[in-house]
């Protein structure tokens, strides 16, 4: 999905504990066509670096309406009890701006949440900076804006290791290429361990 006319509608980014990785994904993935049913065309999860049984989701979405109806129903929240989630759900729902990330293996990954001065600027910064983030190491990656704030931005990026992820984030390129696209906020910034990952059609 690189080209942006082909990017999901919507997709939603959602966070939280589970007692044990392999129960989770069993339940999970036993219930792929329940999310079909309700809207969902892929999804792609990432485990902390520090805490593999600590979850971020994503999922991205072909019909907006019936996925919000669905992650809240009593249906999904019996599915999070069977699969042993072990806190509240954090959502974040977004617009996926670009993508091109590795969904077949499993890789090092960061998220970078920061707030930007004007969508459009940063997001024209960003794609600038395609040189620098495929000379640092970074082979899958993804940028997405809050469908509640669209002044908050999720950055997705995939390398073979957690060393080359902390170089990027550190580089004077990197943050001077940040402050050229008029990002307003500290980027935080969460490590992980991304994969899993499929899509649906």
């Amino acid at each position: 999905m690189t080209d942006p006319a082909q990017l999901p509608q919507a997709a939603l980014l959602i966070s939280y504990p589970v007692a044990d990785f392999d129960t989770w994904k069993a339940v999970f993935d036993a219930n792929e066509q329940s999310r079909i049913d309700n809207g969902y065309v892929g999804h792609h999860v990432n485990r902390a670096e520090d805490d593999p049984n600590s979850l971020a989701v994503y999922l991205a979405i072909g019909d907006l309406e019936r996925a919000r109806a669905y992650v809240t129903s009593d249906d999904v929240k019996a599915l999070m009890a069977e699969a042993g989630v072990a806190g509240a759900p954090e959502f974040t729902w977004v617009r996926p701006l670009r993508e091109n990330v590795v969904w077949d293996r499993e890789l090092p990954a960061m998220v970078i949440t920061h707030h930007v001065e004007d969508l459009d600027a940063w997001l024209a910064g960003y794609d600038g900076a395609d040189e620098l983030q495929r000379s640092s190491g970074i082979i899958g990656h993804a940028a997405n804006a809050s469908m509640d704030d669209p002044s908050l931005v999720v950055v997705y990026h995939q390398a073979e290791s957690f060393d080359a992820l902390r170089d990027l984030l550190g580089s004077a390129e990197l943050k001077a290429a940040m402050k050229e696209a008029g990002v307003v906020s500290e980027p935080e910034v969460t490590f992980h361990i991304g994969g899993w990952g499929k899509l649906y059609v």
